[in-house]
Order: C-alpha cells, then structure tokens, then sequence
C-alpha cells in the first residue's frame, strides 16, 4: 500500500494517524493539525484494507465534512474514497431514520423542523393551552425541549422526571411537561421531527432494536468523531452503541476548547472516554502551527487553572509575536466605543485603512452596538451574514409548499401556506381545522381532505370542502 503520505506529518501527528487497532483519543491543541490528524487517518485506514462504506465520520459542520471529504480524495483519489459515510451527526443519523422509521413510528418522507418551525408550534400550543406567553416564552421553553432531547429523555419520561417538575414549579413553569408531551404528539401527527429529536429517535433505534443496532455496528466498522468536546449525551452514546463491540474508534477533540455547554455539550465525554473504553490510547497533539508564542502561552496560563482536564503542554516555534492587550470593559456600549476608538487610533498611528479592520462577535445581537458606534464615528462597515438565504420570506413560502407535496402532515408547513396567496381561507376556519384535528388525533391535513367526517363546523355548517385547497397540491 501507498503510505508515503505519512512524510507529511510530525511525529505526534503519525503516531496517532497510524494506531487503528482499538479507541483512541486525540487530544488537539489549537492550530495543532486536528482536521489534518483526521483526514491522514481516514485515507490510512482506507490504504490498509477498510472499505469506504466501512468507515464512519462525523463532524459538527457540512463544512468541515466536505473539506475533510476533499482533502481525503486528493490523497487516496476520487474512485478509492467514494461511498465514505461522511458528515454530520444530524445528517446522517436522519439518512439512517429515513431508511429504519418503521421502527420508530415514522414514515420515511418526514419532514424536519428547522427551529423557527419548532418555535412556531410550541407558540401554538401555549396559546392553545391559554398560558401566558410571557412566563412561557416559546424560546425559553424550546431550550427546556431541546436540552431534555439532548440528555435522551422523552416526553413521557420528562412528565415522570420528578427533579424536572420540581425545577420547573420553582421557575414558575410547572407545565412545561403538558406542552412537551402535545409538542411530542403534534410532531408525530405531522409526522415531523425537529433536530433534537434526529439523535432522540436513533439512540432509541438503536436500544429497542438488537438487530438494528448489529448492523450497523457491524456496517461501521471504523468509527471517526471530530471536536468530541462538543459532543451531548445522546451523540455520545450512539456512538457507544456503534462501537461498545469492535472498539474501532477516533475521537479528536480538545477539552480546553469546550464552550457549548450552554447547547447541551458535556465535557465528561473527553475526560471520561479512556474510562469508557477501557484499553484506549491517548494521543497528544501539543505543537501549534498557527498562533504566535505569546498567544499561546497565554492561553496556557490561563488554562491552567481548570480543575478537571487532560494535562498537555502546548507550544509554537513562531516568532514570539507582539504583546497581547487585556481591555476589561463594563458594558457593550463601552466595548463598542473602546474598538471604535482603537480603529480611529491605529489609523492614525499606522496609516491604516478602513479595510485593514475586522470585528469578530460571538452572536448577532452583539452588532447593534457596533453598528451604532460606528454611525455616530463615521466609520463606514459592512455587516457579513446576517438572514440565511433559506429564511427569506420567498424561499420559506416555496419551500413549504413543496414540504406539503412531499409530507401533507406536515402541520407547520401547512399552515404557512393555506391562505397563501389569499384563499379565503381565514383564521376562523384554520382554527376550526386545527380543534377537529386534536380532536379526533390527526393530521391538519386528514380533516382538510374530510371535512365532513370529521364534522368540520364553520358559522353553523358542516363543510364538504375547504376551498379546493387539496386539489391544488394534488
């Protein structure tokens, strides 16, 4: 086999490349090659015999798959790395739903909510329950949804968790178990299922079903994660069920570098995983090829201090770098005029220009601040990203109408588009199908096609049809 390009990598970096006899753990500093290490590895294994449909990736961004995924065709060519099972936890444990619903109650043409779709029904159902909207503010309780998903807890089980409930009346939100077990219902009516519940039902796949699990167990017989510190319960532990057998698996991470707490990640899973597979190597990638020293050993200065981590000692041959500037500020507003002020500075000092300059924010909100500064500075921006293409008004309206072709359940969707153009199809009676619906526990689109068997009722008559809206989707 062809392995020459191993020459490629630093010793650290080959060591961890080319142990595939049992677990590994690859713990990767910043800037240390971790999508290298990963990708050297997956083409390795491919050069020692493993077939591409044998080996498992995953990762937390399409992004990263389709760059590991090129980089890996350039080092084994196209033809030897076709069929790779590659990309991330959603998209593929939904490719693996869509083919094993039947085993969770599902057809395999669901629909996925995105999480304003998500958001959109529990809004429904609290103004459906007539609870007050802001003590059950739909993102708030969405988060409660999601983090319960991501711990695998189900409806039923959230609605017996007795330190939930208690939790939940001390928030002064003791029905948040009511609006998880309709959200539940109502996601199985439509049959839909949002992100969370794409890792709920495969980890549930895969406990209820042995012979599910065994095939694809014995299907994956190489199982690669990347940036495992983000990983939650639940994608932890269908990645245990895939791998408790063979122990064929790489996990590349960095313990330092877990921020995702807030979405459910679970930092045990790196620090525990030699504990879980017992016999697993730990493999240390320390040099940093990206960051100047003084970055770097200030970064370690601080991480230090972490009482619980995975001890490792990183460097960088850079040059030193110039000293980095600690600027504590009070609020946003100070923030924006203090980097404001910095801009206005350096372009006097260094004859700077205004496209010399980025600022980096973590979330959206923080830009209003920015923004406003810089109105007042007179300093010209561009803001990049902003509305994703795919929630543009036009393109939801399109798209929902095709999720209808492919799904009629798909209450969410439905609802969108019903009166959509204008089809006297008015609240009234959206709301009127929606009651027949809960009723008699079905879809929307069950009463729309027999209204009359439902006793559909609007001012005073029962319906036979509901403005030839079912035609114009058939």
């Amino acid at each position: 086999m062809d392995i020459s390009f191993l020459e490629q990598l630093n010793d650290s970096q080959r060591s961890a490349v080319e142990y595939i006899d049992g677990a590994s753990l690859v713990i990767a500093g910043a800037g240390s090659g971790k999508t290298r290490v990963l990708t050297y590895k997956i083409a390795y294994l491919l050069q020692s015999g493993y077939k591409p449909w044998n080996l498992l990736a995953l990762t937390f961004t399409n992004k990263a798959a389709k760059e590991m995924k090129s980089r890996i065709e350039k080092l084994v060519g196209t033809e030897a790395a076709r069929g790779l099972y590659m990309g991330t936890f959603h998209s593929v444990f939904s490719r693996i739903l869509r083919m094993e619903c039947q085993h969770v109650g599902f057809t395999n043409n669901f629909t996925i909510y995105d999480e304003a779709d998500s958001r959109s029904l529990i809004k429904l159902i609290i103004k459906e329950m007539n609870l007050d909207d802001k003590v059950y503010k739909p993102a708030s309780v969405q988060n409660v949804i999601s983090m319960a998903k991501n711990h695998i807890v189900s409806a039923e089980m959230y609605a017996q968790n007795k330190e939930a409930l208690k939790r939940d009346e001390e928030a002064r939100m003791k029905a948040i178990y009511q609006i998880y077990l309709a959200y539940a219902a109502r996601c199985r009516q439509a049959n839909a299922m949002d992100f969370d519940d794409l890792l709920l039902y495969t980890f549930e796949l895969f406990r209820d079903n042995e012979e599910v699990r065994q095939k694809y167990a014995q299907r994956f017989r190489y199982v690669l994660v990347d940036e495992y510190q983000d990983t939650n319960v639940a994608q932890q532990r269908i990645v245990y069920q895939l791998t408790a057998e063979h122990q064929h698996v790489c996990v590349v991470g960095d313990d330092a570098q877990s921020i995702y707490a807030f979405r459910g990640a679970n930092i045990d899973n790196i620090l525990q995983f030699q504990q879980l597979y017992e016999g697993s190597r730990l493999f240390k990638l320390e040099q940093n090829y990206r960051s100047t020293q003084r970055i770097v050993k200030a970064a370690n200065s601080l991480i230090q201090h972490n009482q619980w981590q995975i001890k490792k000692d990183v460097f960088s041959d850079n040059d030193e770098g110039d000293k980095l500037v600690y600027c504590p500020v009070s609020t946003d507003k100070v923030e924006a005029i203090t980097v404001c002020r910095s801009i206005k500075q350096l372009m006097r000092d260094e004859h700077a220009g205004y496209d010399d300059f980025a600022v980096l924010y973590r979330t959206n909100v923080q830009s209003k601040a920015f923004e406003e500064q810089m109105k007042k500075d007179g300093i010209p921006y561009r803001v990049f990203g902003g509305l994703s293409y795919y929630q543009r008004k036009e393109v939801k309206d399109i798209v929902a109408y095709f999720r209808v072709v492919a799904n009629p359940d798909d209450e969410e969707a439905l609802r969108r588009i019903i009166n959509y153009p204008t089809r006297s199809i008015g609240a009234t009676t959206v709301n009127k199908i929606s009651e027949a619906a809960q009723r008699h526990q079905v879809s929307l689109w069950s009463v729309i096609c027999n209204p009359a068997q439902y006793n559909l009722e609007v001012s005073g008559r029962t319906l036979t049809s509901i403005g030839g809206f079912q035609n114009l989707i058939a």
